[in-house]
């Protein structure tokens, strides 16, 4: 999915190299630091269509309502002016290949001061790859921190994640099983994506820490149409409790074939295929009980959690992750321009160096990178009600997990 030719990487990398020395502060044609004040682009490479394009919309709606409302204050304070930011968003659909040409595009045509990222390691790691190229800040969210992680051994220096850890997160699906009564006996479903495969791991190793056994495990690539041998080998291993991490096109498919067979797990979880409005959108009542982890809840006491709630719940028809989205882009927004303003410069290191000066409480929760550039937030397992998805692990007086999964009965 990252894969260059020698020589384009070599005539990316060269471009860079001129465009950063045509410009002595790093940042193209931004402007700060007068009485007059000035104009900065951050920019960013969305998913508006394609397999992820349900994701796109809720970004942009975050990270636009960071950006108004600083503008709408006057702007950044940078050195002794005030900064007006403008958002630049470009169409991925999608594709990671894409996605890593566009973050050339936005630092080199549009002299975007920073990037924003899009939504799972497909998508942000080409984005994260360009940004170390081009020696320019960039904070993403949405991605699985190991698997972001993994992708560059060495770590990453211009880059910033916060989102949760796969490894907090792949313990939620047990735990949450564990409020109901199966036989603990599991069938994994995972695609072949970067996060896929760090998830799965972790979850055939977590499992016999929780006393769960895996009793099958079905790999495939994106775009799988037909899942009938594996959800007969999972049926016939008498697997009562099923986790899968999946796009969501690819997991409608599932769950409509796991339906059509007849295969009735008492608990459910699909994991980024059932985040968002667009799954109960596409399956209605066979998405009902599906459960998923979130990294947001109204509940958690951070800052603003009503306000969001109260805005969205209505727009999107239902409480439901999309909030979750909107909220994860406004905090990394939020992170970014908070930075910008620490550093008083639109100079690339300095703002580097003030994210990772970072440490603050955000809506998404606490934010604070470590050495690895990472800030962990803890995830929840919801399980879909209707049009809202509800809490269920940690457990939430009054609610309980509901088995077995109503949808798929």
């Amino acid at each position: 999915m990252r894969g260059r030719t020698v020589g384009a990487v070599a005539g990316a990398l060269c471009a860079l190299a001129l465009a950063a020395c045509g410009s002595s502060d790093g940042s193209g044609d931004a402007t700060a630091g007068s009485s007059g004040g000035g104009s900065a682009t951050i920019g960013a490479s969305l998913p508006m269509s394609g397999a992820l394009g349900p994701f796109g919309p809720q970004i942009q709606e975050g990270y636009q309502r960071a950006i108004d409302e600083v503008n709408d204050a006057g702007g950044l304070q940078v050195g002794d002016g005030r900064v007006q930011v403008s958002l630049k968003v470009l169409d991925n659909k999608s594709d990671g290949n894409l996605a890593g040409q566009q973050a050339r595009t936005l630092f080199l045509q549009d002299k975007a001061v920073a990037l924003l990222g899009a939504v799972t390691p497909p998508l942000n790691i080409p984005m994260s790859n360009v940004a170390e190229q081009a020696k320019r800040p960039a904070v993403f969210t949405l991605t699985p921190i190991r698997a972001w992680l993994a992708a560059r051994p060495e770590g990453w220096t211009w880059s910033w994640l916060l989102f949760f850890d796969e490894l907090q997160m792949t313990q939620l699906q047990f735990q949450a099983a564990d409020r109901v009564e199966t036989n603990k006996r599991v069938a994994l479903f995972t695609d072949t994506e970067e996060d896929g495969k760090v998830m799965g791991g972790l979850w055939e190793e977590t499992a016999p820490k929780f006393g769960y056994e895996i009793v099958s495990r079905a790999e495939f690539p994106v775009g799988t149409t037909d899942y009938g041998k594996y959800i007969d080998a999972a049926e016939k291993a008498g697997a009562e409790v099923v986790i899968a991490q999946m796009i969501p096109p690819d997991a409608f498919a599932l769950w409509k074939q796991m339906k059509a067979s007849g295969f009735q797990p008492k608990v459910a979880v699909c994991e980024k295929c059932a985040n968002g409005g667009a799954w109960a959108q596409a399956l209605g009542k066979l998405g009902e009980g599906t459960s998923v982890a979130d990294w947001w809840s109204p509940d958690n006491g951070y800052p603003r959690a009503q306000e969001f709630l109260d805005t969205y719940s209505e727009r999107f028809k239902g409480r439901s992750s999309e909030i979750s989205i909107v909220v994860a882009a406004y905090s990394a927004a939020k992170v970014l321009l908070d930075a910008i303003e620490r550093a008083g410069s639109l100079e690339p290191d300095a703002i580097n160096t003030a994210l990772g000066e970072t440490d603050g409480e955000y809506p998404i929760g606490p934010v604070k990178f470590g050495s690895d550039h990472t800030s962990a937030v803890e995830a929840v397992l919801t399980q879909w009600r209707g049009a809202d998805t509800v809490q269920v692990y940690p457990p939430v007086e009054g609610v309980e997990l509901e088995a077995p999964v109503a949808g798929l009965r």
